[in-house]
């Protein structure tokens, strides 16, 4: 090999070009940590809002439940006071 700016910390140059890709390397490794998390923290409240919004179908269905059992009853009530 040449020895002329190939060797290992000659001059610094290789010695800092290292150093260099090292704090490149671990931001681009920090972004896509930071990324990560957000992606977490995103999927996390859809589900809660994916369970909120089953938890209000419930509760439409129970109350429309309540309501058909009423008129139900009710329609049964009519047709026992007609001859």
């Amino acid at each position: 090999m040449n020895k002329k700016g190939l060797e290992f910390g000659q001059n610094g140059r290789n010695a800092l070009s290292a150093t260099q890709l090292d704090i490149i390397a671990s931001a681009i490794v920090t972004f896509g940590d930071a990324l990560g998390t957000v992606a977490a923290v995103l999927a996390l409240e859809a589900e809660e809002e994916e369970e909120k919004s089953q938890e209000n179908q419930e509760k439409q269905l129970k109350k429309m439940q309540k309501q058909i059992d009423y008129l139900t009853s009710e329609l049964f009530k009519l047709k026992s006071q007609m001859p």
